[in-house]
């Protein structure tokens, strides 16, 4: 098993592993042609990790310098799939309001001890066939190498109160800020993390 940087070939594996993994957010209830042009607009802008067995993506972390404007930079450049995507979903209130909920989270994500936004972890999954090896720590430490080098001090990543992961994030050594609502319906927690030169 190897890990790393992710290439625009790995995008719909990328996708159809956050499909699996993430299966209650808002961009798992999307086609795997549309995550798999997100996941290529951030293996080209952003930080892409992936693990590999074999030559197969068995897990991946995505992470982004800031979040301000990320999904609106996205859809700006991919007008055709935008236009689809609104067609698509034109009469469906609760995706309407998903989604205006999604654009507008960076805002809700500022924590009351810091003035700017934060780098942050957006998604990270390993295919179930391959958890307890450790495969997760190794992604999120390839992202945590690459922020320090890029003199990164501090991130952060959001995460469903009612999920597992939790855990794994307090093990890391993440702490917890902030508890909103992201979506209405459901409560979010922010954790930060201070990284110090290794």
């Amino acid at each position: 098993m190897i890990i790393l940087n992710a290439s625009i070939e790995d995008s719909e594996s990328i996708a159809n592993l956050h499909k699996l993994g993430i299966p209650s957010g808002f961009l798992s209830q999307q086609s795997i042609f549309f995550l798999s042009e997100l996941y290529s607009y951030l293996i080209k802008n952003e930080l892409v990790f992936c693990a590999k067995d074999n030559g197969k993506v068995i897990g991946f972390v995505a992470g982004t310098l800031t979040t301000n404007g990320l999904y609106k930079k996205f859809l700006r450049k991919n007008i055709t799939l935008l236009l689809t995507f609104i067609l698509k979903n034109l009469f469906s209130l609760l995706f309407i309001k998903k989604a205006t909920e999604t654009l507008f989270a960076p805002k809700k994500t500022i924590t009351d001890d810091c003035e700017t936004e934060l780098p942050e972890l957006l998604s990270i999954v390993v295919d179930k066939n391959y958890n307890g090896q450790g495969i997760g720590q190794d992604l999120v430490s390839a992202l945590e190498e690459k922020l320090i080098e890029l003199d990164v001090r501090e991130y952060k990543v959001i995460v469903g109160s009612k999920l597992d992961a939790n855990n794994f994030y307090l093990r890391k050594g993440f702490i917890k800020q902030k508890e909103f609502k992201l979506h209405k319906d459901e409560s979010s927690f922010i954790y930060t993390k201070k990284l110090t030169s290794l």
